[in-house]
């Protein structure tokens, strides 16, 4: 497995889950955009060799919201940028269209 693949920032967490000869393919990214936490799971289909993606976000004010990859990717690298770009493109809308708490 070459770690160099996947791009990570410093906070980045990337787990590397073989329970299973199924899960030799999968990669668990936790990582955090405008101290928001997203967790991403890639996957590559042995089948295809595609990669998928899923995971959630983790809102500071309660709210959860899962996602999941429409398409497949051709390579990790590939599906993890598109997925952190799609968190971090949920948590600006979010954050953007929440009203300050006023009390």
């Amino acid at each position: 497995m070459t770690w160099g693949l996947l791009m990570r920032s410093p906070t980045t967490k990337v787990i590397s889950m073989k329970n299973n000869p199924e899960e030799r393919s999968r990669y668990k990214i936790t990582d955090s955009h405008r101290n928001q936490t997203f967790v991403g799971v890639l996957r590559k289909d042995r089948d295809t060799d595609a990669w998928t993606w899923h995971g959630h976000i983790d809102f500071t004010d309660g709210q959860n919201f899962e996602f999941a990859s429409q398409r497949s990717f051709s390579t990790a690298t590939e599906a993890e940028d598109y997925m952190r770009r799609f968190a971090c493109a949920r948590i600006d809308n979010q954050l953007r269209t929440t009203p300050p708490n006023r009390f």
